[in-house]
């Protein structure tokens, strides 16, 4: 948008294959950086707020914290008052993430919560694409930025209001000892037979959170019950969810498709990105439960290098892509077929995966350390792209060879270390990852190795449970919508 590269000191976008200046390479870099690294500053007291205030009020703290980082950047006047905006809006999404993963999980019925789940992921998505077609809305309009941006206002505080009118969550009711509240409550939420049992359960769970109150940090570390290479590969598996380039695509969609498009063409471009992002989820919802972990990892690897190669030799000096309209629009469609791959693949088991290889009793803080390490290299990937994305570095085309070679190795990191965690019981993880290193590469059928009444698939409320009681974000793919430049 002119108005907005005008407001912070920027020349007009870029013709006929020219460049941005280094400046503005850095401070589209920053300004695309600082929401997770905020994000990351949310997460870490979000554990905290969550058990001292509750969930419910955690939810409305973060919504107004959000919402007065969307009037920051609405009213900014200069690049710093955007990246103060910036990294506020990321504290604020980064302890809702956590704190809403932590409030849906705990009130909703168990036979709704996969759905709810499935649902969360719908909404970002759609959201996401909601977003990029405002900015082609507004785009024409010299202040468009300004209501793009306090656009998201709106949102946080109607969240806000919508809040005040929901119960709190029943089990912190039950664990600062408000247990006739926490009836009260299920018996709103539950039907009248399922209130004694759900009472128990709480009762259990809190007797498991006093368990894993006794660990230490550390224990991730050790070598007894292969805890190391459960958290190496957990840490690893968040961080190749980064490195397969997915948020170097999903921010500067409209910088990366403007190389080769007019601005206009640009943004359209990347709505149909969004779009494609949004139908992606539904092929999530039906696949993420029907084949295994490994599966699903080792063919989105294949699928995303193949399909980022494929531009990265669309791009490069063997093709005029800038001069022929087919090849740039083929490398819109190639990158929609990426989106494609990451989106039932390593979108969601790269979040999966992790929340089943820890034990129950160090869960929480596992999950806590990985969502950790996706958000830093979400902002190391914010920051470093659009400098990578620079002629005199590595151009467009060696920017997704870089992806490329990323998704490679992670391939090969699948089939040597990952284990198939599908239709297994949380209480046989154990067993799967202790004998792991003796399977072939070819993914061996777990659930031939569990009796039939085992062969279940991990209870969502077994795992949302231990990931909210976390300090981390939420599982999800970390698509933040870059700023409209």
């Amino acid at each position: 948008m002119d108005g907005f590269r005008n407001q912070m000191g920027w020349p007009p976008v870029p013709s006929n294959g020219g460049e941005e200046p280094g400046f503005v390479t850095d401070e589209i870099g920053w300004i695309t950086s600082l929401f997770a690294l905020g994000a990351v500053a949310g997460s870490i007291p979000s554990g905290w707020f969550t058990d001292r205030i509750g969930r419910k009020f955690s939810i409305i703290l973060y919504a107004v914290v959000f919402t007065i980082a969307a009037v920051i950047m609405g009213c900014a006047n200069s690049v710093h008052m955007l990246y103060a905006g910036r990294f506020i809006g990321g504290i604020g999404v980064g302890g809702l993430s956590m704190a809403s993963t932590c409030y849906q999980s705990e009130i909703a019925p168990e036979s709704i919560r996969g759905l709810l789940v499935a649902l969360q992921q719908l909404s970002i998505t759609f959201g996401i694409f909601l977003a990029a077609l405002a900015n082609v809305g507004l785009k024409e309009w010299s202040e468009g930025w300004r209501f793009s941006y306090c656009g998201n206002g709106f949102l946080s505080v109607a969240l806000v209001i919508l809040m005040m009118f929901c119960p709190e969550s029943p089990r912190w009711l039950y664990k600062v000892g408000k247990v006739d509240k926490a009836r009260a409550v299920l018996h709103k939420v539950r039907q009248d037979y399922e209130v004694d049992l759900e009472m128990d359960l709480i009762a259990e769970q809190e007797k498991e959170a006093q368990l894993a109150a006794q660990h230490h940090w550390s224990d991730l570390f050790k070598a007894a019950n292969n805890m190391r290479y459960r958290t190496l590969v957990g840490i690893a598996i968040t961080s190749f969810q980064q490195l397969t380039g997915i948020n170097a695509i999903m921010y500067f969609a409209p910088v990366i498709f403007s190389d080769f498009l007019s601005t206009s063409l640009a943004l359209i471009a990347n709505l149909i990105l969004m779009f494609v992002n949004f139908v992606s989820t539904f092929i999530t919802i039906a696949c993420v439960d029907k084949y295994g972990r490994r599966t699903l990892l080792a063919y989105g690897a294949v699928g995303m290098t193949l399909t980022l190669l494929a531009v990265c030799l669309l791009s490069s000096d063997l093709a005029d892509y800038k001069n022929d309209a087919a090849i740039s629009w083929t490398i819109v469609f190639f990158c929609a077929l990426y989106v494609v791959n990451f989106a039932f693949s390593w979108g969601p088991v790269g979040w999966i995966v992790p929340a089943e290889i820890f034990p129950l009793d160090l869960r929480g803080k596992g999950m806590t350390l990985t969502t950790s390490a996706n958000w830093l290299w979400n902002f190391i990937i914010g920051k470093v792209t659009p400098e990578l994305l620079r002629q005199d570095r590595l151009d467009l085309w060696g920017t997704f060879l870089f992806f490329a070679a990323w998704c490679i190795i992670m391939f090969v990191f699948t089939m040597l270390y990952v284990p198939e965690t599908r239709l297994v019981a949380l209480e046989e993880i154990d067993n799967v990852v202790s004998g792991f290193r003796r399977l072939p590469l070819k993914t061996r059928a777990t659930k031939a190795r569990l009796a039939p009444e085992e062969q279940l698939p991990a209870r969502p409320r077994d795992i949302t449970d231990n990931v909210a009681g976390s300090s981390g974000a939420s599982p999800n793919n970390g698509v933040e919508m870059a700023p409209a430049v």
